[in-house]
């Protein structure tokens, strides 16, 4: 039974993934949404942001953290729970990739030449209650402050979509890691809440920090090809910036998710 099914779930993914092959829009369309649900656009690019906001304004541990500072450590202790999840769970299936697809043989994650879940999809579903319940996004973007949640699910599935289409993962890979994905984003953006939650992101975003940015430095390469010193080590770079963020971030976890913030940086209580 479970290998009929495994058979029909590749035999679906390679139909998805020779379409989207034969059609150079479709490929196109795949590539934007893979890109956008990437661990470097969440994972990354928060870092990255609230990097630079500390260098410019000063040191974290030393002054109350801004909104939008806030913000990138709230997007950034998100991805991070979902990474841990994705990975920890790779380990345990450990499902090979689909091998009627080109493979990279360069990795920066342990575990990230495994396919079952996708991590896409699980990032893509968690994002949803991170939209629903963070007020940060509210505060920037007030006019999508209502819709916001309902817009990033359409989105959330056309990344998974492209998972398949580029021949990354298995349909069953992303419909698991889709479900996971809001499960998790569920339990801690809503049943958690308050303290908790902020919690959870800081020890997982730290774990998730020093963790990383260790594996980052000797990037996995999978098989005999020899993937040169820059491809080999070039993946690492941002893993800096995220030390750099988590090691400025205030220690009393009270002090994190009900800081004092406004649009105008004076007045406004937002709890992440």
């Amino acid at each position: 039974m479970l290998q009929a099914l495994l058979k029909a779930d590749e035999d679906l993914g390679y139909r998805m993934y020779k379409y989207c092959q034969e059609n150079s829009h479709v490929k196109l369309a795949a590539d934007v949404f893979s890109i956008s649900g990437d661990e470097v656009v969440w994972f990354g690019l928060p870092s990255v942001i609230g990097s630079l906001l500390f260098m410019m304004r000063g040191l974290g541990a030393l002054r109350p953290m801004g909104c939008l500072e806030e913000g990138m450590w709230d997007c950034f202790g998100a991805a991070a729970i979902c990474i841990f999840v994705e990975t920890a769970l790779k380990w345990v299936f450990r499902r090979k990739r689909p091998e009627y697809s080109p493979q990279s043989k360069v990795h920066s994650v342990p575990g990230e030449w495994f396919s079952f879940p996708s991590g896409h999809s699980l990032r893509a579903f968690y994002w949803p209650f991170w939209l629903s319940r963070s007020k940060f996004v509210g505060l920037l973007s007030p006019i999508i402050a209502f819709p916001r949640a309902r817009y990033c699910v359409p989105w959330a599935a056309c990344v998974g979509w492209s998972r398949i289409a580029k021949g990354r993962h298995f349909p069953l890979d992303v419909a698991v890691g889709a479900s996971i994905g809001a499960a998790v984003g569920w339990f801690t953006e809503d049943y958690l809440g308050g303290l908790g939650r902020s919690v959870v992101k800081v020890v997982g975003g730290i774990f998730i920090t020093y963790f990383y940015g260790i594996t980052f430095l000797i990037p996995q390469v999978s098989g005999d090809e020899n993937a040169g010193a820059i491809s080999k080590y070039g993946v690492a770079y941002y893993s800096f910036y995220v030390l750099l963020f988590f090691a400025t971030l205030p220690k009393d976890f009270e002090s994190i998710g009900a800081q004092t913030l406004s649009v105008d940086g004076n007045s406004c209580t937002t709890i992440f």
